[in-house]
């Protein structure tokens, strides 16, 4: 059992992680349009993933400080590094759900009338 400061944040980080995984869920189930729908399930599972690899760190952390074990070091490392991975492949991800979805934003909407236009004689 590691020191009750780090269970408690390990605690809120796991609730912030769950909580924030349910708005990702909502968000795809809510809204109308894909666009929205994208943006408020990357950006929410974002945060999600963020959380929970925190706690995962925050777990290792206080493990190595408290028994200093050659496996906390590693798996606090592991945590790092997929941190990293995580960091490049959502930035990438965002930006082809970006691309592909601008063109749909717009596929529904009728054009705006132009006042300056002449009406047809009937």
């Amino acid at each position: 059992m590691s020191s009750p400061v780090a269970d408690i944040l390990i605690f809120l980080l796991l609730a912030a992680g769950i909580g924030f995984g349910g708005i990702a869920l909502m968000g795809l189930l809510i809204f109308p349009d894909l666009h929205s729908r994208m943006y408020t399930a990357l950006r929410a599972s974002l945060i999600c993933v963020s959380a929970v690899v925190g706690a995962a760190g925050v777990y290792a952390l206080a493990r190595l400080v408290e028994s200093g074990g050659d496996q906390y070091a590693a798996f606090l490392f592991h945590v790092i590094f997929f941190v990293g991975i995580m960091v490049v492949a959502i930035m990438i991800v965002n930006r082809q759900v970006l691309d592909k979805t601008k063109a749909l934003a717009y596929c529904g909407s009728v054009p705006a009338k132009n006042p300056d236009q002449e009406k047809p004689e009937s």
